[in-house]
């Protein structure tokens, strides 16, 4: 975990404690959206996880009325959480895919690869 925080905090400019914030939101939207077998390899090969998820508050889905964009929707409320924290858009995006990158480098492309495509709306921003 360490080697991706540092990782953002160097090509965000954040410090590292919002890095970790950042980390811990993307983490815990991959774990509400993805089917718990397509998280599994990423939860294996990385048993921090967990205890990072913890750290982060559970946000209400929205409301059936606001879920007119299907995954767009729960992407841009994690977007919003995000920009909180005070990263810009750009920002957001790429501390998404950068995240997604450390995913793949560690977990390999094939499980990661078949995690996104779980996602509706993921692969648009990865």
């Amino acid at each position: 975990m360490d080697e991706l925080i540092t990782r953002l905090s160097q090509r965000l400019d954040l410090d590292p404690a919002t890095a970790r914030g950042v980390v811990g939101l993307v983490l815990k939207f991959l774990d509400r959206e993805a089917p718990r077998e397509d998280m599994a390899p990423l939860l294996a090969a990385h048993p921090w996880i967990p205890a990072l998820l913890e750290e982060i508050p559970d946000e209400p889905a929205p409301p059936a009325c606001e879920r007119h964009f299907g995954g767009m929707a729960r992407l841009m409320q994690v977007a919003d959480r995000m920009m909180a924290l005070g990263l810009t858009m750009p920002q957001v995006q790429t501390a998404v895919r950068e995240t997604v990158a450390y995913a793949r480098e560690t977990v390999g492309d094939d499980a990661i690869n078949h995690l996104v495509r779980a996602i509706p709306g993921l692969r648009q921003v990865v």
